[in-house]
């Protein structure tokens, strides 16, 4: 493993803010969270049928989501653009996991540059999080790629346009 900050790592990462760096990572800030809807999601080698959201919620006055159990798209303040030899994941920060809310997200492959987002789980009871609040953390490690990203997500994707990326 290596810090995406650090002088080995080829990655870069926007919006972070002091405090953010930690020895082995780097956290997250929470941006947007969307109401993921309860519809088919279908996938084979031949196709791709996302669920798709419900709607983005809003932060109250306070600037807190209200979060009833379930299950939510968030995506973070960050942009990462992974660089050649790079890799990473995205992994819950221990507060959030010890009251029974986890963050679950793909590999971030060499070559990815786009959104940082992930799927809330929110298991036990109601949480309020507050808009900007570091929920997770980022993971660089070496990585041998047989090639760069080229995938459906990142940057100019349709997928990532809904998030104003």
């Amino acid at each position: 493993m290596k810090h995406i900050l650090g002088p080995n790592s080829k990655s870069t990462l926007t919006n972070v803010k002091e405090g953010d760096s930690q020895p082995n990572a780097v956290d997250l800030r929470l941006d947007k969270v969307f109401k993921i809807k309860e519809d088919v999601f279908t996938i084979s080698n031949e196709e791709k049928k996302h669920r798709g959201t419900e709607y983005e919620l809003r932060p109250n006055s306070e600037g807190y989501y209200f979060l009833e159990p379930g299950h939510y798209e968030v995506v973070m303040e960050n942009i990462i653009n992974v660089g050649e030899g790079d890799a990473g994941f995205v992994i819950t920060r221990s507060t959030l996991n010890r009251n029974g809310c986890f963050l679950t997200s793909g590999l971030y492959d060499s070559g990815y540059h786009g959104v940082m987002a992930a799927v809330l789980h929110v298991c036990i009871g109601p949480a309020r999080i507050k808009k900007g609040t570091r929920i997770g953390q980022y993971l660089c490690f070496d990585a041998e790629a047989l090639k760069m990203y080229d995938g459906d997500y990142g940057i100019n994707k349709q997928h990532d346009k809904k998030y104003g990326a």
